[in-house]
């Protein structure tokens, strides 16, 4: 190394500057891997947190899915039960009802009703057999008087093939091609659906 000390001035200084610049990048490469590790941490923890969001979300919706139908399930149950306990209590109404006055006015109604519907100069009534002496000339002379203001003359014929009901008629006119079932259990019947869907709303907004 040389005596003079100005030249090994110049090399200490020249020498520590050189250390602080490898210092100096060292430490901004050391910082640069530091950013980018912790982007990538951040990056795997964030995928972690996002896969069991995911998986929590998508079991929580299975399980808001199982009770839903859970409780879809138990609402027509309840529906069901509820609308054979009234067709029960309905049944045992018609059971009281049948043979009286009213019972005779509820199928002169009936007829009444079916007449209009089909205006037809001439229709077949099916009747029960326990309702066939009820089912008379009388009976039919009321019926006309009360459409002859609808310009109607009908024949009405009553069928010896009785037919099987708790109470009621089946009307039909006189070829068979058109038929209007208005037995008791047919109009229940007919209001099931109707009752069912009111019910389920019902049961659905107070859930």
């Amino acid at each position: 190394m040389s005596d003079n000390p100005e030249i090994t001035r110049k090399i200490e200084e020249n020498t520590e500057k050189l250390i602080k610049e490898i210092l100096a990048d060292q430490k901004k490469a050391v910082a640069e891997i530091n950013k980018e590790t912790e982007g990538k941490i951040k990056g795997i923890q964030g995928k972690i947190v996002e896969d069991a969001k995911t998986k929590a979300d998508s079991e929580f919706q299975r399980e808001k899915a199982k009770k839903e139908l859970e409780l879809k399930l138990q609402i027509t149950i309840y529906r069901d039960d509820l609308v054979s306990d009234l067709i029960d209590k309905a049944k045992e109404k018609i059971s009281a009802f049948i043979g009286s006055k009213e019972y005779e006015k509820s199928l002169e109604k009936l007829i009444l009703e079916a007449t209009l519907t089909l205006k037809q100069s001439e229709i077949s009534i099916f009747c029960r057999k326990e309702d066939k002496d009820i089912v008379s000339k009388q009976f039919f002379d009321n019926i006309s008087k009360q459409i002859k203001d609808k310009d109607l003359n009908v024949k009405f014929n009553v069928s010896s093939n009785f037919i099987q009901s708790m109470g009621g008629v089946r009307v039909e006119t006189v070829d068979g091609r058109i038929s209007i079932d208005n037995t008791y259990e047919k109009r229940i019947e007919r209001s099931l659906d109707k009752l069912k869907r009111e019910l389920s709303l019902l049961l659905t907004q107070e859930g």
